[in-house]
């Protein structure tokens, strides 16, 4: 199933979700928040707090969270399983906190004794693998989640800073998106630009869609390149955009 729609977290810890209309859901956050995750359904959204707490929106179902766990690293980012009710959560050491029917396949700990701080963890399409990328652009693969490089095979990547991933539909490459607007592809993936063509921008999110992609600054504004939709953003209303999904 192919989702049309997107969910952005803004700074005044308000949920809103872009699909034909524009709803909205206020938050009441105990920490502050640092990742989304939609649902396989496109209708609900799942909310990681920096305390390991997690809100379910919507269609999305809470099945636990780390707040009772002696965590050593801070978590920073959760998915949803697309297959299935479930999801996992990352720590910025690159562990995986597995939850429902999303299968544990072990973490960047179990498989690497140095790396740079985990930024994403993404599945494939069918759920039984997953990639977990590093801010430098490295990328650990577990179960059938299909290795296509790493960023540093093409650049330095001293001067990199990775904010979101995303695969190709079909898991024959991926798309990697940096703070300043840039996106990178590795494998069998189409480029159809970034932001920073016309100038730098505080990126923030990168949704992929079959044709194209969508990328969203820090303001809120979605940039759309090849053939695939802009259903709105909020930019101009004040406000800055902490997570996107």
């Amino acid at each position: 199933m192919t989702l049309r729609g997107y969910w952005m977290l803004t700074s005044d810890d308000r949920l809103l979700h872009f699909h034909d209309d524009v709803s909205e859901v206020d938050l009441d956050l105990a920490a502050r928040p640092v990742s989304i995750a939609v649902t396989r359904d496109g209708q609900g959204c799942l909310v990681l707090e920096s305390n390991g707490r997690i809100q379910g929106y919507g269609t999305a179902r809470v099945l636990g969270d780390l707040t009772t766990l002696d965590l050593v690293a801070r978590p920073v980012d959760i998915v949803a399983s697309p297959a299935g009710v479930g999801y996992w959560v990352i720590d910025s050491e690159g562990s995986v906190f597995s939850f429902g029917n999303a299968a544990f396949l072990e973490g960047v700990p179990q498989v690497a004794e140095r790396s740079a701080r985990a930024v994403r963890i993404t599945p494939t399409s069918s759920a039984d693998g997953y990639w977990i990328v590093d801010v430098r652009g490295g990328v650990h693969t577990f179960g059938a989640a299909a290795f296509h490089g790493a960023l540093a095979d093409q650049r330095s990547v001293d001067d990199v800073r990775i904010v979101d991933f995303a695969p190709e539909a079909n898991g024959r490459g991926y798309l990697f998106l940096d703070c300043d607007g840039r996106v990178y592809t590795a494998g069998e993936v189409d480029y159809f630009g970034s932001p920073a063509d016309l100038g730098r921008v505080d990126a923030v999110g990168l949704i992929n869609r079959p044709g194209g992609y969508l990328v969203i600054d820090a303001r809120g504004a979605v940039t759309a390149f090849g053939d695939v939709a802009n259903l709105g953003s909020p930019v101009g209303s004040g406000t800055t955009v902490v997570a996107v999904g």
